[in-house]
């Protein structure tokens, strides 16, 4: 049976036909359940080719969730994180802007992973920080509680990844799976900023979270990034429950100095740590304090404690040059 639903899943791609919804959950679901890896990586290489619909992330994104360690936080909790593979190999921007973001009153469940694709990840530079990965949900929890942020270790819940990882490991290529992972949070986040490695994505992403439900989510893209910065005038769309709207959010209206992608440049765990510290402590300004601000400053938004982007930038600001955020560590 897991054969059959796999091949006529593979049979539809290759006629480059659309999943249902129904079939995409099955077809993951096969995955997990130890589906032969071949027919698992042209199930990924195929979909990848065709081009994924909202429609079938949705339909992942439920098997997926089926499987996950559950985390319970609070009502309008938020996460902040990007798929990754932009490649600029940029510091821990939105990791930064969620400890700042938490500093400012908002929830925070933050759910990340080492670095597939860069030199560090989220919970490297977490890890060069002294921050435990390996928390099991109960003691999640406890943190969200206590201080208003958590920092949520992919693998250790997601144990039905697994069978995936060596695939994806594999095939060396981006899949569905970098635009899975955001949509994963265990404490099931419904508030969301989300930065996506390109444009083409912003779209899907937004009709993918609007179609599971969110509260209120931005999927944004900014001139080659996974995240906001004063590089360029971003692609953003918001996302309610009443649809998704697609436009701009352009960083030097809010006051922002153009910047460029050199400049927001990191290195291995053991440097970012040491930035990320500074940022915190608001010790550093430029171009990354800018950029963790305008991020922060969106999720903020996102998150309803600011009415706007604008004010979220300067609650985020404000956080910054009391040096707040450094003491949520």
């Amino acid at each position: 049976e897991i054969m059959q639903s796999l091949s006529d899943a593979i049979t539809a791609l290759i006629a480059r036909h659309d999943l249902t919804p129904e079939q995409a959950e099955a077809s993951i679901e096969n995955v997990i359940d130890g589906a032969d890896p071949c027919q698992a990586a042209a199930l990924l290489v195929l979909l990848r080719a065709k081009g994924e619909t909202p429609e079938e992330v949705a339909g992942m994104v439920r098997a997926m969730r089926r499987h996950m360690v559950p985390v319970q936080a609070a009502a309008g909790s938020l996460d902040i994180v990007g798929t990754g593979g932009d490649g600029h190999d940029t510091v821990n921007i939105s990791t930064a802007a969620s400890v700042v973001v938490a500093s400012c009153g908002a929830v925070v469940a933050k759910h990340g992973n080492r670095s597939a694709s860069c030199k560090c990840g989220s919970a490297d530079v977490l890890e060069a920080c002294g921050v435990k990965l390996s928390l099991p949900a109960e003691a999640v929890e406890r943190c969200l509680k206590e201080t208003g942020i958590a920092f949520m270790f992919a693998p250790a819940f997601h144990p039905a990844m697994k069978n995936i990882v060596p695939v994806r490991k594999a095939l060396g290529v981006r899949t569905v799976f970098n635009i899975l992972g955001p949509l994963l949070n265990p404490a099931g986040c419904t508030r969301m900023l989300i930065g996506v490695y390109t444009a083409d994505l912003v779209q899907l992403m937004a009709d993918a979270l609007h179609t599971l439900g969110a509260d209120l989510a931005m999927v944004v893209h900014c001139g080659g990034l996974d995240e906001l910065a004063p590089i360029g005038v971003a692609t953003i769309a918001t996302v309610r429950r009443s649809g998704v709207e697609v436009g701009t959010l352009d960083p030097f209206e809010l006051g922002f100095p153009r910047c460029t992608i050199a400049d927001l440049r990191g290195g291995d765990a053991h440097d970012n740590a040491r930035i990320f510290k500074q940022i915190l402590a608001g010790k550093i300004s430029g171009p990354i304090a800018d950029t963790v601000i305008l991020n922060a400053g969106a999720g903020l938004y996102v998150s309803g404690r600011a009415s706007s982007v604008r004010e979220g930038c300067e609650m985020a600001r404000g956080a910054l040059s009391a040096g707040k955020p450094l003491e949520l560590f």
